[in-house]
């Protein structure tokens, strides 16, 4: 197993784990792969809600076109308002999150993957090598198939 996956998937379900630069560069290594695997699907996803504290609803992890400049729309997964009439509008990267949202971030991982996994297969998209490299990237964070 690759060794980014490794630490996020220890940090998915070591909750007492306390975000340090190997977790930063492990979110920034899958936002990354993420970025590439989003595209070539072409499948949005709204999964579970990341935010913190009293504000758990308020934000949550997302897969869809999202408009990162001016007319400039880029399929990715990003960390979003989870408010319906802010339309999922994208806040940060998965890296760039908060010290205090990222423990919540990674422990959301596995059910993130497996559910945007699920939609991709939905979608009749499962058995391309964006999807079969989404379902690799579910399993090895110990998302349930």
């Amino acid at each position: 197993m690759e060794s980014f996956l490794v630490v996020l998937r220890d940090h998915a379900q070591g909750p007492e784990r306390r975000p340090d630069q190997a977790l930063d560069d492990a979110l920034a290594r899958l936002g990354r792969i993420l970025g590439q695997i989003a595209p070539a699907l072409e499948v949005e996803y709204q999964g579970p809600f990341v935010g913190i504290g009293a504000g758990r609803k308020a934000f949550c992890l997302a897969v869809r076109a999202h408009e990162e400049e001016a007319g400039t729309r880029v399929w990715a997964a990003r960390v979003c308002s989870a408010d319906p009439h802010r339309g999922l509008a994208a806040h940060w990267e998965l890296a760039r999150v908060s010290r205090l949202r990222k423990p919540i971030l990674a422990r959301a991982l596995p059910a993130f993957l497996t559910g945007y996994h699920a939609a991709v297969t939905a979608a009749h998209k499962a058995d391309t090598g964006a999807g079969r490299r989404l379902l690799a990237l579910a399993q090895a964070l110990g998302g349930d198939h």
